[in-house]
């Protein structure tokens, strides 16, 4: 068995992900080759077992990263970070009020191309922007604050919670 905080397991499953992508490229270019010239086979034993090997590391990898994600999400969903508020009810408001954010934030914006005030034939001046602007703009820095508070207790419990696991890989 393996004991790792939340965060050096979320940190493991990207370097397990980044090596099975690695031992996947390799059916597109190392193992992608000729196999036999004039009717004859021209694989080698040791080629052959590569392959074989590569299969099995990657049976193992996703194990591993099916593993620690299970884990996570288990112990995400049991343990609170707040009276009353788990890990995954907090990481789910983070999830939406930083979508909220971006989205709030493109809106409100006028960028290249998005001119506020324009001359419209038979019409006049026209200023264009968002209602009660001053509003949206006060609620998207109260969903900042909010935000970032969160992320820094999701980010304390993340590096005290621990996880017991056991890996193939390790």
């Amino acid at each position: 068995m393996t004991t790792l905080s939340i965060q050096q397991a979320v940190f493991l499953i990207s370097t397990l992900r980044q090596q099975l992508n690695r031992e996947m490229q390799k059916f597109h270019s190392e193992y992608r080759t000729p196999i036999a010239v004039n009717s004859k086979s021209i694989v080698t034993a040791e080629k052959s077992q590569k392959v074989f090997d590569s299969l099995q590391k990657m049976d193992q990898l996703k194990h591993d990263i099916v593993t620690l994600k299970t884990a996570i999400h288990l112990k995400n969903s049991t343990s609170e970070i707040e009276p009353g508020v788990t890990a995954s009810d907090m990481l789910e408001q983070l999830k939406l009020e930083r979508k909220m954010i971006e989205e709030l934030q493109s809106y409100t914006a006028f960028g290249y191309g998005q001119e506020r005030i324009k001359t419209v034939a038979g019409v006049g001046v026209v200023e264009e922007g968002i209602i009660e602007e001053d509003r949206v703009n006060a609620y998207i820095e109260e969903l900042e604050a909010a935000a970032n508070a969160k992320s820094m207790k999701v980010d304390q419990f993340n590096s005290t919670m621990m996880i017991e696991v056991e890996l193939l890989t390790s």
